[in-house]
């Protein structure tokens, strides 16, 4: 098997990860949910998947981070285009000032590794559950180091979003 603990079940490629990193950050989150391919069918696991799953497991204190640090960089834009007033703000989504301020805000809940891929790396998509909008979540999307977009759970798992970067990242060579 190319990806341990997973398996497909009702036409899709699901499992479980560990990434002590993580469990450690968010404390005591144990196992995150894997899905191969997101948004797109796939029959079979190829090399490609296997490249991603072995990058998250081997990245996954420098992904936590870069992820993190992206969020930090975003977050009072978010604050301001979600507008909760004062009282609320406090409680569901309160000022931050660093990283671990975060672990009491989300916690993650699956990983997607995608069909798409761009220099022998799939695009991987992380989705986590957040205090500040429990109805769409938080999405990010990477391919290696690079943050593609973070925004609600679905840029997680959509393939367009990765095949527009690729189209974009191929033009600019």
């Amino acid at each position: 098997m190319l990806i341990p603990n997973i398996e497909f079940r009702n036409g899709m490629w699901n499992g479980k990860i560990h990434l002590d990193c993580w469990s450690n950050f968010f404390e005591g989150k144990d196992d995150i949910d894997l899905n191969i391919g997101g948004d797109s069918k796939t029959e079979k696991l190829e090399q490609i998947h296997k490249n991603g799953y072995e990058y998250v497991i081997s990245n996954q204190e420098e992904l936590l981070n870069s992820i993190l640090n992206e969020l930090l960089k975003q977050y009072s834009t978010m604050q301001e285009e979600y507008g909760y007033d004062e009282d609320e703000l406090e409680e569901i989504m309160p000022n931050v000032n660093q990283i671990h301020d975060f672990k009491k805000l989300i916690k993650p809940k699956r990983i997607y590794i995608l069909n798409v891929e761009n220099n022998d790396m799939p695009y991987i998509g992380f989705h986590f559950l957040c205090s500040w909008d429990e109805e769409h979540d938080l999405g990010v999307m990477i391919n290696m180091d690079r943050i593609i977009k973070m925004g609600g759970a679905d840029t997680a798992f959509l393939s367009w979003i990765a095949k527009n970067d690729k189209k974009s990242f191929d033009s600019n060579k």
